[in-house]
């Protein structure tokens, strides 16, 4: 079931990144509609999409999905993937962050949309498998239902005891300027996560 629009609020210095030597900031603002199920384990998770929009005014301003994984052997350990728009360079782009042990950042252009019009966009993350294994793609979503490839993500999968830890999904947006720069709105039109049942 699809959820019904809701906002994130971000304020400055808000972020979720980690890069060497020491860098690790986790303290963006994130939101699941109280009646989807937001964590599972992992082994259940099937897919989730949001359809989102957001005004880029600052860089690195950015809105998307949240993955976050633990493991009860390593309650304090975040893993995590980020997947949406960022604003990067004077643009709105296609964003995916991997994050193992460090973070590992993508962007790309965004796929104009058939429907020239429409101010939302709609980023989609579905486990998969084949015949070399299993992993977590990112599409782009278009509203005629073509689904745009983005990034494969195969280490989630690779984890050791994978069967024991667990997946929480949100929403989220960041603001990681500072200074006195007000809110970012980042406003949802729709959320939906499937598991296993």
């Amino acid at each position: 079931m699809s959820s019904s629009p809701f906002t994130i609020r971000a304020p400055p210095a808000t972020d979720i990144w980690r890069k060497p030597p020491s860098k690790d900031i986790f303290n963006a603002p994130t939101s699941t509609p109280s009646h989807l199920t937001p964590s599972s384990p992992l082994p259940l998770f099937l897919s989730t999409t949001l359809t989102f929009r957001l005004p880029y005014n600052h860089q690195y301003d950015q809105s998307g999905l949240l993955l976050t994984f633990s493991s009860p052997s390593s309650p304090s350990l975040k893993k995590w993937i980020k997947a949406g728009i960022e604003y990067y360079n004077s643009s709105p782009r296609l964003s995916v962050v991997s994050c193992d042990n460090w973070a590992d950042w993508s962007v790309s252009a965004l796929t104009p949309d058939p429907d020239t019009s429409t101010p939302w966009t709609t980023i989609s993350i579905q486990k998969e498998g084949d015949d070399n294994g299993v992993s977590l793609w990112v599409y782009q979503v278009l509203s005629d239902g073509t689904k745009v490839p983005v990034r494969e993500i195969c280490w989630v999968y690779g984890l050791a005891d994978v069967e024991s830890w667990t997946v929480k999904v949100e929403a989220m947006a960041a603001r990681p300027a500072k200074g006195e720069l007000g809110e970012l709105v980042a406003e949802v039109k729709e959320m939906d996560v499937k598991w296993k049942e």
